[in-house]
């Protein structure tokens, strides 16, 4: 399925019965793409690692038979694991167009269309206090969740569930629906004339 142009229209897609869509937007590509560099430079340091355990430790030793097999398959997963770390930023660039960004009078939600079809959804009472900060002149970036996981859900891309829009006009007034929302008063809808 081709992504719908308008972001609002794409995010309707997304509404349950009488849910009202208050603001909808994608995220800038740049931005979003920057905030993936953490899992590139731990895919790399995973690479780098790899490289030099295999060359000073390995290689000169590979062990024959179903040791050597067992191995074989274990550094080859654990390359393609960085590497897929390392192609984040790329990926999340070529995402952007891909995703919408959106506050209903219920939820707040991400939809993505593209590797993976998935939404996200957060529901007030999950929502944390929205932070705002400034990411290209005239988008920001809007934090609305940000946990320390339990230590059985970390991996490389991090010890937190971070949520957030990234690259986003306007994002001290999104900021603001988010606390309405957070804070069970209805925000108004947005653009004024939207509505769901």
């Amino acid at each position: 399925m081709n992504a719908v142009k308008d972001p609002l229209e794409d995010a309707r897609q997304s509404l349950e019965p009488d849910e009202t869509l208050i603001w909808a937007e994608r995220p800038d590509p740049q931005v979003l793409a920057r905030s993936k560099l953490p899992q590139l430079i731990r895919g790399a340091l995973g690479v780098a690692v790899i490289a030099g355990f295999l060359w000073f430790s390995f290689l000169p030793y590979w062990p024959g038979g179903l040791a050597g097999v067992v191995l074989g398959v274990f550094v080859a997963s654990t390359a393609l694991y960085c590497l897929w770390l390392i192609a984040a930023p790329a990926v999340a660039r070529r995402a952007a167009g891909r995703m919408v960004y959106a506050v209903t009078d219920r939820r707040v939600f991400i939809r993505e269309d593209w590797p993976f079809r998935r939404l996200r959804s957060i529901a007030p009472d999950e929502l944390d206090d929205p932070q705002v900060s400034p990411a290209l002149p005239g988008r920001g970036i809007v934090v609305f969740l940000n946990r320390k996981l339990p230590w059985w859900q970390r991996s490389a891309g991090g010890g937190y569930r971070m949520e957030a829009f990234f690259g986003i006009a306007d994002a001290q007034r999104v900021a603001e629906a988010i606390d309405k929302l957070r804070a069970g008063r209805s925000p108004e809808t947005w653009p004024p004339g939207e509505d769901g």
